[in-house]
C-alpha cells in the first residue's frame, strides 16, 4: 500500500463541505426549525405535503398560553402527521402533536411533555364528508334551525 502525503487545502475544503452536508442531511433537527404562529399553516402544509408531514415552532399568543401552563420556556414544538387519505380530493385525518421539554414534573425533575389529537380536515377547511350519512346530517340541520 502507498503512503499518501497530505491532503492539499482545496480538496480539505471539499472534504469538509461533504461532511456538514451529510450531518445536515442525516440531522435534521440540526436545521432551524419554521415558526408559525397558529396551527393552519402547518395543516395546510401537511395536506399538500408528499409525505403528509410538517413540522415546526409554535409562537405568539397560543404557545405563550401553552408555555404558561405547563410552565416550561422550551419552544412549543408541532408535528402533524398523516393517518388516512380519504378518497375526497385534498382530505386527510391528520394527527396533530404539539410538545415541549423541560416540564416540571410534580416529583421536581424535568420531562417532555406532549398531547396528540386527531382531526379530519380538507383544503377547503372543511371537514370530508367519506362516511357520513348527508340525508341524516341534512335532517338534524333542518331541526336546528326549527329550534
Amino acid at each position: 500500500m502507498r503512503a499518501r502525503g497530505p491532503k492539499s487545502p482545496r480538496r480539505q475544503v471539499r472534504c469538509a463541505t461533504l461532511v456538514a452536508l451529510t450531518l445536515l442531511a442525516a440531522a435534521p433537527s440540526l436545521r432551524a426549525a419554521a415558526e408559525y404562529p397558529s396551527l393552519k399553516p402547518l395543516l395546510m402544509e401537511a395536506l399538500d405535503a408528499r409525505g403528509g408531514a410538517a413540522n415546526g415552532v409554535l409562537v405568539g399568543p397560543i404557545a405563550d398560553k401553552f408555555s404558561n401552563t405547563t410552565g416550561s420556556a422550551a419552544p412549543v414544538v408541532v408535528e402533524v402527521t398523516t393517518l388516512k387519505s380519504f378518497r375526497q380530493e385534498g382530505c386527510k385525518r391528520l394527527n396533530v402533536r404539539l410538545k415541549q421539554a423541560n416540564v416540571p414534573t410534580k416529583e421536581g425533575k424535568l420531562a417532555e411533555f406532549g398531547v396528540d389529537y386527531g382531526l379530519n380536515l380538507c383544503r377547503d377547511g372543511s371537514s370530508p364528508t367519506e362516511g357520513m350519512d348527508l340525508e341524516k346530517v341534512g335532517k338534524v340541520l333542518e331541526r336546528q334551525r326549527a329550534d
